[in-house]
């Protein structure tokens, strides 16, 4: 069994500018962590693997600060160094095209094979418990780089785990050279076992012609909208057949959460509500849903809940109608106006504190589920 970590889009060095900056740095430290993560999971023993693929993005820029460049070819030396097979494929964030591009600086001393070719390519032929594994790639380069020609994949005729490997973009058009758009005909067409991607930050498979193609995505989480796999993936190969193995890794946990004020009685009982899932570890994304009977001032709120997570993104979509809005209402030859008169002829009737929360719920979800209607 050859088993290989299919990694891709690590972005190392960068920072999440919505955190300050000592949770920024924080941050920063723990995703360029996962490279050390990767290798210490390669190397367990009980875990069998024999190599890693990095498809592109190993950095966030082409020219990544000099310790976290000799922390990463240190890492990757941990695995050269026990025989291990390593092959490294620049993306479009790290790209190899210029001068400085940390490919070309240290691409001498680079640990393991690095890819630089700028067409496709057979790159090496690697024995691997006696299987010949053979890889195909290319490293995008401004000028040489012919995106319109890549339609010939080329694929020795010899046995073995036959693996191409690219950094772009599989069947999306309109896309500019950098994102190297990539055809899925044209790719089903070269026989690959394996076609190991990287560019797209969440996890996809996709089987072409009898080819299996992967994005493992960006295992670490960089925002709400980019929240990565949270998983390595390992491309295994028994000689006929490619499966997957997806083991989660530890990270900092997040969540997303919806809540519905409408029955939340004030301000200070909504903070109550938000606190009670209060944890200094997690970042939050919190939206606040319903028709609530009182305003909701989110500066507020973040400032108040500031210390209780490592993160919160608030967001507001709970539809408030003010005293004016129901005034204005009230007097409409409408539906919604002759609706919303009675319920507020009826709250002034009340002194039953009960009733007076039902009611004041009935108008604001009634009014919520009739704005528009003005017939």
């Amino acid at each position: 069994m050859i088993k290989l970590m299919h990694l891709a889009d690590l972005h190392q060095g960068w920072e999440p500018k919505y955190l300050p900056d000592d949770k920024k740095s924080i941050r920063r430290r723990e995703r360029d962590q996962l490279l050390q993560k990767a290798v210490d999971y390669v190397l367990a023993p009980g875990n069998g693997i024999q190599g890693i693929l990095i498809v592109g993005d190993l950095f966030e820029k082409y020219k990544p600060e000099d310790a976290l460049v000799r922390e990463t070819m240190r890492q990757l030396s941990r695995l050269t160094a026990q025989g291990m097979l390593v092959v490294t494929i620049p993306g479009n964030h790290d790209e190899i095209t210029y001068r400085e591009s940390v490919y070309r600086t240290q691409g001498t001393a680079w640990p393991g094979i690095l890819v630089t070719n700028p067409m496709p390519e057979h790159c090496l032929s690697h024995t691997l418990e006696g299987t010949t594994v053979h890889i195909y790639s290319l490293a995008y380069t401004g000028g040489l780089t012919k995106t319109a020609a890549l339609d010939d994949f080329p694929c020795l005729a010899e046995p073995g785990f036959h693996i191409g490997a690219f950094h772009g973009s599989l069947d999306w058009e309109g896309l500019g050279d950098r994102s190297l758009s990539l055809n899925s005909a044209r790719l089903s067409s070269a026989g690959y076992h394996y076609i190991a991607l990287g560019h797209y930050h969440q996890f996809s498979s996709k089987a072409i012609g009898s080819s299996l193609a992967v994005y493992p995505g960006a295992v670490e989480f960089k925002s709400f909208s980019d929240s990565g796999a949270g998983h390595f993936t390992i491309v295994c190969w028994d000689g006929s057949q490619v499966t997957l193995e997806k083991p989660p890794v530890a990270l900092r946990p997040w969540q997303s959460l919806t809540l519905d004020v409408s029955l939340v009685e004030n301000y200070q009982a909504l903070k109550t509500r938000c606190l009670s899932c209060a944890d200094p570890g997690i970042m939050l994304q919190l939206t606040l849903t319903g028709t609530p009977r009182f305003h909701i001032q989110e500066e507020q709120l973040l400032e108040d809940l500031a210390g209780a997570f490592f993160y919160l993104e608030l967001s507001n979509a709970a539809r408030y109608f003010s005293d004016s809005f129901l005034d204005a209402v009230s007097g409409e030859p409408t539906i919604r106006g002759l609706f919303t008169r009675r319920i507020r002829e009826r709250l002034a009737a009340t002194s039953d504190e009960r009733e007076r929360k039902v009611l004041e719920q009935a108008l604001l979800q009634g009014l919520a589920a009739l704005e528009g209607d003005v017939g």
